[in-house]
């Protein structure tokens, strides 16, 4: 719901649970909703338990599920155009496979296993979502990603209300 989605928690059950779209909403809200789900299905029933590396093959599979129901030309497809975030310019097109190649490589490095779990997630969430490799679903996959480094540890999930949007996006503009 972070990003505008309307549904209610008991419409996304019901999407999850049964597949039948919910009358009067669109159906890019219930595809996402189903994207994030198969999404979220992947980290915890894959990775979370996987010992070593993340590797980019594992970000993108867990874009392809995020935005594979509502953009699936795009799942799992880093971006080929320049894309505009408020006020922060990404890198280039050009650039992303390097950045992610570095991120990765950051990723799975002895400095970033040194750091606290929290400041680990938090960090590799905003490197991420800098980066902004995708043409959309980055905030998704970033905070999935943030979550898979927080429950590998040990730790609950991140969950971000819509009522903390503000300043969840108020934050990361100021990082």
């Amino acid at each position: 719901a972070i990003e505008g989605n309307t549904l209610s928690l008991s419409e996304m059950r019901h999407i999850i649970e049964t597949r039948y779209a919910v009358p009067g909403k669109s159906l890019e809200e219930q595809n996402e909703v189903i994207g994030m789900h198969a999404a979220m299905t992947y980290v915890n029933s894959t990775l979370v338990s996987r010992i070593g590396s993340v590797t980019t093959s594992d970000i993108l599979e867990i874009h392809r599920r995020v935005l594979g129901y509502v953009d699936p030309v795009e799942a799992g497809r880093f971006r080929t155009n320049q894309v505009f975030v408020g006020h922060h310019i990404p890198p280039h097109p050009k650039d992303v496979e390097k950045n992610m190649r570095e991120f990765v490589l950051w990723l799975n490095s002895d400095e970033a296993m040194s750091l606290h779990p929290v400041e680990f997630a938090a960090l590799a969430h905003y490197k991420l979502v800098y980066i902004h490799p995708f043409v959309d679903g980055n905030g998704r996959t970033s905070r999935l990603l943030m979550n898979l480094i927080l429950m590998q540890a040990g730790y609950p999930p991140v969950t971000i209300r819509k009522e903390q949007r503000s300043e969840y996006y108020h934050v990361l503009e100021l990082a």
